[in-house]
């Protein structure tokens, strides 16, 4: 499961398998920096991609 929730600074997640081999829960992060952080974690780009419309439809309109 990704979960991704937009805040007023940033984006939160909160990842479980079977995108991730340990639960994960980020700080407030940048859209650039949680996808970073997320790539480097193993996430799918498609999965990120997916979560973030989910918690933002206008995510990609917003570049930080």
């Amino acid at each position: 499961m990704i979960k991704i929730e937009k805040v007023q600074d940033g984006y939160l997640a909160h990842v479980t398998s079977p995108h991730i081999q340990e639960e994960w829960k980020s700080p407030t992060l940048s859209c650039s920096e949680l996808v970073k952080e997320l790539r480097f974690r193993g996430v799918h780009t498609t999965s990120i991609s997916d979560a973030f419309y989910e918690a933002d439809p206008n995510w990609l309109q917003n570049p930080d």
